[in-house]
């Protein structure tokens, strides 16, 4: 099978999904974070949940020191889904072709979206070691 823009599109519509839900629910990540990260080190609590972070961010007027890393999880988050979903669409592709079948039920399903599962963990594991041996060298 070759490339195709079908696939290319599934790709892309994810991963820009995955960067729109990523960048709506970060904030609340890093208040979650940094809930737990003062929980562990002090005795005391400062913080009686997850929205006295949050609104010590506001009142502070440090709304931005929420999005500290946005970029590089939207990145990371964009290529796995880029990768899963174009791996997802190439397995149903291919699926169909060969058994013939005009739809695929919910265990070639699930099947398919593990095998994309899959690959996008190879794909991302395997660079991310390579771009660490780069940079070590």
């Amino acid at each position: 099978m070759a490339f195709d823009l079908e696939s290319l599109t599934e790709a892309t519509s994810g991963a820009i999904g995955s960067l729109v839900s990523t960048t709506v629910l970060y904030p609340l990540d890093t208040c979650k974070t940094k809930y737990q990260a003062e929980v562990r080190i002090h005795n005391h609590r400062k913080y009686r949940n997850i929205s006295d972070v949050f609104w010590e961010a506001i009142s502070n007027r440090q709304v931005l020191s929420l999005y500290q890393g946005l970029v590089t999880k939207n990145l990371q988050s964009f290529i796995s889904q880029f990768i899963y979903f174009y791996g997802y669409s190439f397995f149903k592709k291919l699926y169909l072709k060969r058994s013939g079948s005009k739809s695929i039920g919910t265990k070639a399903n699930l099947v398919l979206a593990a095998a994309a599962g899959a690959c996008t963990v190879v794909v991302t594991q395997v660079s991310s070691y390579f771009v660490l041996y780069i940079a070590g060298h």
